[in-house]
């Protein structure tokens, strides 16, 4: 909880900051939530990546144009990460330690965790033709972890904390493309394609010297106030 007051806090601070840069300028909010696929990808033999998995995000984003026709914004939010991937870990020579169990080579585990995101953003969009405006966006989204939850493909582990397998903090490249819908007034319905790549290592098994970086998809919808 501590954790996500924090994040709120500097969220907040971001927002009051920018309306004071901003004063002049156009600023628009957004709901989204988001349907993802997810999957892990390991650099060291021993971790294998496994299927993809499903995940869901929702929160609120952040436009602040930065020109006078609302084509150029900076980008940010405060959004919750459902996220989740598959892992299978092998040790030729013997058995694997996981969450303070010991599991037999070759265990698969999924990973469900969730992430406050914070992302921080270029946004460039086109004019309106037929109602229809379109965007591109470039950017980061850190995270932090505030839960870490895995299954076994023995059967040990359902829904079983995993906190100390999970790195805190992760930080991953933030591209995506997608159109606006012009409902009248200030409204619109907006939705996108999304890639997340991950930089930073998801876990932190001591037993293997491996970088796994999380890669999501995101379908992004949402309303615009």
């Amino acid at each position: 909880m501590k954790k996500i007051q924090n994040t709120l806090g500097l969220l907040i601070l971001l927002v009051l900051l920018s309306q004071s840069a901003f004063s002049q300028r156009a600023i628009k909010l957004s709901f989204t939530g988001s349907p993802s696929i997810n999957w892990f990808s390991s650099d060291t033999e021993g971790v294998e990546s496994g299927k993809v998995a499903m995940g869901f995000d929702y929160g609120v984003n952040a436009d602040f144009y930065f020109d006078a026709d609302n084509k150029y914004a900076i980008s940010t939010g405060l959004i919750i990460n459902n996220v989740g991937a598959k892992v299978s870990y092998y040790n030729p020579s013997g058995d694997i330690q996981f969450a303070g169990e010991t599991f037999a080579s070759g265990t698969t585990f999924r990973y469900r965790l969730k992430y406050v995101e914070v992302p921080l953003m270029i946004k460039l969009h086109t004019s309106q033709f037929q109602r229809w405006s379109y965007w591109g966006q470039f950017g980061f989204s850190s995270f932090v972890n505030i839960q870490a939850k895995g299954d076994s493909s023995d059967g040990t582990f359902d829904k079983q904390s995993i906190s100390d397998e999970v790195n805190l903090f992760n930080l991953a490249l933030n591209i995506g493309v997608g159109s606006n819908f012009d409902l009248g007034g200030n409204n619109a319905i907006t939705l996108g394609l999304v890639y997340k790549n991950g930089f930073l290592d998801v876990t932190s098994n001591d037993q293997f010297e491996d970088k796994t970086t999380l890669n999501s998809f995101v379908l992004k919808l949402g309303l615009i106030f």
